[in-house]
């Protein structure tokens, strides 16, 4: 039986048009993989505009040149960044969107539009997904290709985000609200990967950002390792496989990178996969996936005793104060409460105004605490996932102003919102002024 190939190009030997040529030159080069006769949908990790969360805007840049220098003339750009946030906005910040200009290609914005609804493999609850992506690459394809472009990075909530976690930009923002914990994550991203495959997957590795997904820029010192790496191929499972052993993980410590191999959802196991270009021998480290924690002194945190999900209410919480307190010097002096199993005593003596995070917690203590303390605000987050609410609670309680965390003057910000809404925006997005 042949095995599947996987190249990891050096950056460090050639420039990225070459690297590009090394990665397609093995499949019979871009043409054989990328019919030119449809539109092909280039899908950066463009989840926020935060130095080092997105892939970076050279390689996105370089790509659109090789693939006009190949004839290619009908590009598009998509992307449905993270919730709380907007694409146009993020797009504008990264230079995504000048990009696009340059080359012709049509910057397609998921989160503005109609949705339609999908079933997932082994769900009874349809889960909305953008019309036009719907029609572009499920219901009449055709010619049209899908180039998958992730960022390699370890991710707090599902040890790697490379391929197939990028794909999580699919549904729309409030259909990611209740399925991103312990028990439904890993199974989502596999089931989004059954419905929509890339034709191709190209990981940027210019570095890596590890310590989860979303570094504080305060802290990216400790958050980047320089690898100077593209690694590319046909099968995005098999991709993603090589970035995680390359980032320091088996594929059975990466939960939904296993869920899609035991599905036969492409090759998920190293004896399989021939690796060609750089050794995989090279890559000794591990690489912390967890964020650093550095957390605010005087937050009281109370987690739950028998469950804190890490890929729902504890992951989503932890990261949004950490960047608060480290990037815009968040201040403390309040409480902050998630997870299943709080302990009564903990409750009874909280500083401040309180935040509850997460169905768990609100089901449980909010009608004690409002009893508790009736001359306290308590601020609510009914969902695992509902980052636009839990960013504007907690950047209000920690005294930022929303609009501070965007590097765009509030006037171009603004601008590009009333833009969005008209284009009929799904996303939710904190108020800018709080």
């Amino acid at each position: 039986m042949s095995k599947t190939t996987v190249v990891i190009a050096d950056l460090s030997q050639c420039d990225l048009a070459n690297a590009f040529d090394a990665i397609f030159s093995p499949f019979g080069g871009v043409q054989a993989m990328l019919p030119r006769t449809g539109t092909v949908y280039v899908k950066p990790n463009g989840v926020h505009f935060s130095p080092h969360t997105h892939t970076h805007p050279h390689v996105l840049d370089a790509l659109l040149a090789y693939l006009r220098d190949h004839g290619y003339t009908r590009l598009a750009v998509m992307e449905n960044c993270t919730a709380g946030n907007f694409t146009r906005l993020v797009f504008s910040v990264t230079g995504y969107a000048g990009i696009c200009r340059r080359y012709g290609a049509k910057a397609v914005y998921l989160d503005e539009g109609p949705s339609v609804k999908v079933t997932l493999r082994g769900q009874g609850e349809p889960v909305r997904i953008p019309h036009r992506l719907y029609e572009a690459l499920i219901a009449h394809k055709g010619n049209n290709s899908y180039l998958n472009l992730p960022k390699l990075k370890t991710h707090s909530m599902a040890t790697v985000t490379l391929g197939i976690k990028n794909q999580q930009a699919f549904p729309i923002h409030a259909d990611r609200l209740h399925h991103h914990n312990h028990a439904t994550l890993h199974t989502r991203l596999a089931d989004l990967y059954a419905l929509i495959k890339p034709d191709f997957a190209i990981i940027e590795g210019l570095s890596a950002t590890i310590h989860g997904h979303f570094p504080p820029t305060a802290l990216l010192d400790e958050c980047l390792v320089t690898f100077n790496l593209l690694i590319g191929g046909r099968d995005t499972l098999a991709v993603d496989t090589v970035g995680a052993r390359i980032l320091g993980y088996r594929i059975a410590e990466v939960e939904h990178l296993r869920l899609a191999a035991e599905r036969g959802l492409g090759v998920g196991h190293l004896a399989e996969i021939e690796v060609l270009g750089v050794p995989l021998a090279r890559f000794t480290e591990r690489y912390p996936s967890q964020i650093l924690g550095r957390l605010p002194p005087d937050v009281t945190i109370v987690e739950g005793q028998e469950r804190a999900c890490i890929e729902g209410c504890k992951g989503n919480s932890q990261c949004i104060l950490e960047m608060l307190y480290n990037d815009y010097h968040g201040r403390g002096g309040w409480s902050l409460v998630y997870g299943k199993g709080l302990d009564r005593t903990a409750l009874e003596n909280l500083p401040g105004d309180i935040l509850i995070v997460g169905p768990c917690a609100v089901d449980e203590a909010a009608t004690f605490l409002r009893q508790h303390y009736p001359d306290r605000t308590i601020y609510t987050v009914n969902a695992h996932n509902d980052l636009m609410l839990n960013t504007t609670y907690q950047a209000r309680l920690s005294g930022v102003t929303p609009v501070k965390m965007v590097p765009l003057n509030p006037t171009a910000s603004a601008w590009l919102l009333l833009q969005a809404k008209f284009h009929g925006l799904t996303s939710r997005v904190p108020p800018l002024l709080g």
